[in-house]
């Protein structure tokens, strides 16, 4: 969509890692495993907000989803908190990311939660939590297996072997 003026209008596309964070580059730009459907209206308010949590909301959508100052340990700025059913989803998609395109600058605005590639260590832990406390879905397993079968032809493999964040990103990292 295009115009919307409010919840419901239309759905957009919504880059879990806003462009600016990356200039814009390919391939980062037209990975599926970082695009979703959203609401137009409520990705508008999300702009280019890093994820976060927040205890006192400035907005909150009709789904609560919230707009808001981060509350997170370490996090500071205005951040989006989205339902609790999105955020290990969001959260795989941001280790995808982040070791994908290792090599890459995703960085580069001030509100990005990434330091070149590597996840910020504040926005790491919180996302470690929120893939701890929302399991990979069925959904997640039917969207990789399409994104791999029709379109790009990897696989997110932290959808594949959710085991693989404890070692990369979680507690077990350093054995």
């Amino acid at each position: 969509c295009g115009n919307y003026t409010q919840e419901g209008s239309c759905y957009n596309r919504e880059h879990t890692v806003p462009q600016s964070w990356f200039d814009d580059a390919l391939p980062m730009k037209t990975d599926l495993f970082h695009l979703y459907p959203t609401d137009g209206w409520v990705n508008n308010k999300r702009s280019n907000h890093a994820y976060g949590e927040v205890n006192a909301p400035t907005w909150t959508s009709t789904n609560g989803s919230k707009l808001g100052p981060c509350s997170y340990p370490g996090c500071s700025g205005t951040v989006f908190e989205p339902i609790d059913a999105y955020k290990g989803d969001l959260a795989r998609s941001y280790f995808y990311m982040s070791v994908c395109y290792m090599n890459k600058d995703l960085g580069q605005d001030p509100e990005s939660m990434f330091s070149g590639s590597q996840l910020m260590g504040w926005a790491k832990n919180m996302l470690v939590e929120w893939h701890n406390a929302d399991p990979v879905s069925e959904k997640e397993i039917n969207r990789n297996q399409v994104i791999f079968n029709s379109y790009q032809h990897n696989r997110n493999p932290f959808i594949d072997c959710p085991e693989l964040v404890d070692y990369l990103f979680g507690a077990r990292q350093n054995e």
